[in-house]
């Protein structure tokens, strides 16, 4: 079973720290990655990913503002350095990760993992 995943982050950076630790995944591929959320959210729409790994902290339209265009939800992971923020709304996600825990791509290939086997 291949699981796909699409990523939406503002930072450029980071989506390349991303793609290649997908380098070092078996059944698992991501097919798609993002710095501006509206196409983003468009990808998401026509290619239907499993998992959707987004960041909370972006211009124009934050992580919220964006799960919450879409009408039908992959299972969401959001990345963010931003976690102890104490105004995160109650959203129906599925995982949350520190950025700066993901010092390893086994965090994010379990974290992966975990969501799909829920």
């Amino acid at each position: 079973m291949m699981i796909t995943c699409l990523a939406i982050d503002d930072d450029s950076l980071f989506l390349k720290l991303l793609k290649s630790y997908f380098n070092d995944f078996d059944n698992i591929e991501l097919i798609g990655s993002y710095e501006n959320p509206i196409d983003g959210v468009m990808a998401v729409v026509k290619q239907k990913p499993d998992i959707l790994l987004i960041d909370i902290e972006m211009p124009y339209m934050d992580g919220f503002e964006t799960l919450e265009t879409l009408d039908k939800k992959p299972k969401i992971i959001i990345i963010s350095g931003h976690l102890n923020n104490p105004n995160l709304p109650d959203l129906d996600v599925d995982k949350f990760i520190s950025k700066r825990s993901l010092k390893d791509p086994a965090i994010l290939e379990n974290a992966i993992w975990s969501v799909m086997n829920d």
